[in-house]
């Protein structure tokens, strides 16, 4: 009988369960932006000011005295001088701070009413408002809407600093009498008047150039667009695609072309570059997995919460991945808390994705059966194995197996693979470990006829180091076992051994050999949403830290009208 310690530890237990399953959800991808993306904030905000502080719309107002009423209106901004410091930074705990610091202005207006002395006389004039070193502070905070899109909210906004003074002139005999007797209540409501007209248009151009440009940003990512953006060339920005081609002239013809690309290259030296993009292309990709069969996956990019210090700004969001096909629950759960390693500040974003997000996205393609790879003749390297009969100098199937040569001679076998559990990641620093079952089915290549069934369980490690934009590394294969339900020519697992230890080897070798030589990671062919460069990827523990510069200016205005004049802005 247990005690009624063991109880109450049971209950608690319970009810960590139970709050942990019914609180709110917890962030599984983890984003944060470093200075130099509010520095380009800064200098966007800046050329904005200049562009804006003339066309600066002042509402006309009405200013009561003892002796009457007058009306003014007409108000413009004749002359200015930029301020000497604009910045728009992250303000702890989780709110953004645009602040504008040692502003001059004069403003112009007119003004018409009457005075009652003694006698009622009409009178009219101009108005004159001096500001020097003016500073306006605006605070705002990151939001989402009723649809989930992200927008800047509107905290407060005040001038906060410098002066102004506001005096009548062309009144004739009541000029000197209005300064007089009214100079400092001018001054308090027209102080009042232009800081609600600043605080107006700043919030007009924070909506129009960040929150509504934000509210595109996509609230789900499907698993399926994640590897085009990654495998097809950017449509945008002719330069780009040129750069592009230049570099891989070939690598989206089709396979008869590519496979003469591998053996014609007029440069050595670029010849890993050229068979990797080719492997890498989205023909080839899509040959041995096709990615149409994840577009039922969708990443969930949902806004949970945002933190801010004086350095940097960090936004959580779901990472759950959900499917159109599957809304059964995973017993995974996600992180917490989870934050990012301390910045070493290497890049302006830094993207941290848990493997909760990854095992999920594993679980569902699984469950749905979407983890199907294709192996035939044409599959780098490990195709040619898969021949039943081979030349002296050639290594195949038929050379560990030679009941396969002797039943199909000069045949080519294929393979599809199917999971038969869903694969598991582990990630701690430098390291992944991906652990999976699953069938291979043996064809006779161009045909349906199945030759064979090997069941299989592998665990693979990584060992991934980034050297600035480049990452090496090596594989190990640690266990690759042949499980029971083995039909393959009669033969045991035993008799398989060759066969295993050639699949294992040639595949450390041929990954082990891209690692050593490096990855260089290019960003310049990715159809992107945003304009990134000089990529980072490394693992730390329980995350995959992403990290890269970001082209703010690129990624908000390449489409827009004000283009021109940022550009010219940018470049004086």
């Amino acid at each position: 009988m247990p005690s009624s310690r063991h109880l109450y530890a049971l209950f608690q237990l319970w009810i960590m369960t139970a709050s942990a399953q019914t609180g709110p959800p917890k962030p599984a991808i983890r984003v944060r932006m470093n200075h130099g993306i509010f520095e380009q904030a800064s200098n966007i905000v800046a050329g904005l000011v200049e562009y804006e502080t003339p066309r600066i719309r002042i509402p006309s107002t009405q200013q009561c005295f003892q002796e009457g009423c007058v009306q003014i209106h007409s108000f413009h901004v004749s002359s200015f001088r930029q301020p000497s410091l604009v910045s728009f930074a992250p303000h702890p705990p989780n709110q953004l701070l645009l602040r504008v610091q040692d502003l001059d202005f004069f403003v112009t207006g007119l003004l018409g009413g009457s005075i009652n002395v003694i006698l009622q006389f009409p009178v009219s004039g101009t108005v004159y408002v001096t500001g020097r070193a003016i500073s306006i502070s605006a605070y705002l905070d990151l939001q989402k809407s009723v649809d989930d899109r992200p927008y800047l909210r509107f905290l407060s906004c005040q001038i906060d600093g410098g002066t102004i003074d506001t005096r009548v002139a062309n009144m004739g005999l009541f000029t000197d009498t209005v300064n007089t007797k009214y100079r400092g209540q001018m001054t308090m409501q027209t102080r009042q008047l232009l800081q609600e007209a600043i605080c107006a248009n700043i919030h007009r151009l924070t909506k129009q150039h960040f929150s509504d440009r934000m509210e595109k940003f996509p609230t789900t990512v499907s698993a399926k667009t994640l590897i085009e953006m990654m495998l097809k060339p950017n449509a945008a920005g002719g330069d780009v695609v040129a750069r592009a081609k230049r570099a891989l002239p070939e690598a989206e013809r089709a396979q008869s072309d590519a496979e003469k690309d591998t053996s014609t290259t007029s440069q050595p030296q670029n010849e890993d570059q050229v068979s990797q993009a080719i492997r890498l292309s989205s023909e080839e990709v899509s040959r041995f997995f096709n990615y149409n069969r994840l577009k039922h996956l969708f990443v969930d990019m949902n806004l949970l919460d945002a933190s801010a210090t004086y350095e940097d700004y960090s936004i959580g969001m779901s990472g759950h991945v959900f499917s159109t096909k599957d809304q059964s629950t995973t017993p995974m759960t996600p992180p917490f808390p989870f934050r990012l390693p301390v910045s070493t500040r290497q890049r302006m974003l830094e993207v941290g994705i848990s493997p909760y997000t990854l095992n999920t996205l594993l679980h569902r393609a699984h469950r749905t059966n979407s983890l199907l790879f294709h192996v035939d003749s044409k599959t780098p390297k490990i195709g040619t194995l898969l021949k039943t009969t081979c030349t002296l100098d050639e290594v195949c199937l038929s050379d560990q197996i030679e009941e396969v040569g002797e039943q199909y001679p000069d045949r080519q076998l294929e393979l599809i693979i199917r999971t038969t559990s869903p694969p598991m990641i582990n990630i701690s620093k430098e390291r992944a470990e991906l652990k999976m079952e699953g069938r291979c089915l043996f064809f006779l290549e161009g045909t349906r006829e199945k030759v064979g069934v090997l069941p299989f369980r592998a665990r693979i490690h990584v060992i991934l180091n980034s050297h600035g934009s480049t990452i090496k590394g090596s594989l190990k294969i640690d266990e690759l076992e042949i499980l029971e339900g083995l039909d393959f020519f009669g033969l045991t697992a035993d008799n398989l051994e060759g066969f295993r230890n050639s699949i294992k080897g040639t595949m450390e070798n041929m990954v082990n050999k891209a690692l050593d030589a490096g990855i260089s990671l290019s960003t310049e062919h990715l159809n992107l949403p945003l304009r990134i460069s000089s990529p980072i990827v490394s693992l730390e523990d329980d995350l995959l830290l992403l990290q890269a510069n970001l082209d703010l200016y690129s990624t908000l205005y390449a489409d827009s009208p004000f283009s021109s004049f940022f550009h010219n802005y940018f470049t004086h």
